[in-house]
């Protein structure tokens, strides 16, 4: 019973692991050839949302991917309803949209410098997947935090659902511009490897 129970577990524990480091895409979902991405990072911290933004256009562009950054975009008036949020994606031509979003972090007490990110429940902005919520240290204060998790989400005109996402996590002891990096890199390829795109 015991051998049972322990082999039970470990598949259990590999089916957790592989969960965990997959990609979700819908089965509904066709490859299409975008004019423009929208690549928009839920953060209330400037930079931070600058270094993610960036760096994921950077990527995407050397695949051949047009992709722009909502920090010098998008202003929170294009937001507030569907029709300003469709006339702005109208004129600059974006046809999908990927969202960065903070979905759990784990914390330990410490001091530290302020960084805080925006997180929430998904709602429907238009055709293209939202996110309103409200913003929660990462650190700062009394609280440092050891883990960060975000999830990486993939929207399009076609659908008024989301079309893919990958779970991404990095430890905060990384600098900022290295986790944004690495998130970059890390969801382009893996959005190139399950060919959400007509090249």
């Amino acid at each position: 019973m015991k051998k049972y129970f322990f082999s039970l577990l470990i598949i259990i524990l590999v089916q957790s692991f592989s969960f965990a480091q997959s990609s979700w895409k819908s089965t509904e979902y066709k490859p299409e050839k975008y004019r423009k991405v929208l690549v928009l990072a839920k953060t209330t911290d400037d930079l931070v949302k600058r270094q993610i933004e960036d760096a994921t256009v950077k990527f995407f562009g050397e695949q051949g991917i047009v992709a722009i950054v909502a920090y010098s975009n998008i202003v929170d008036t294009d937001l507030v309803t569907e029709e300003a949020f469709m006339s702005k994606a109208d004129a600059l031509e974006i046809d999908a949209l990927l969202v960065y979003k903070v979905i759990a972090t784990n914390t330990e007490y410490k001091n530290g410098p302020a960084l805080n990110a925006s997180v929430g429940i998904p709602v429907r902005v238009g055709i293209f997947g939202g996110f309103l919520g409200t913003n929660v240290p990462l650190a700062g204060g009394a609280k440092t935090v050891n883990t960060v998790k975000v999830t990486a989400s993939f929207y399009n005109r076609a659908s008024k659902a989301m079309q893919w996402s990958y779970p991404l996590s990095a430890k905060l002891k990384k600098s900022t511009d290295k986790i944004a990096i690495d998130f970059a890199k890390i969801t382009t390829n893996a959005m190139f490897k399950d060919h959400l795109f007509v090249l």
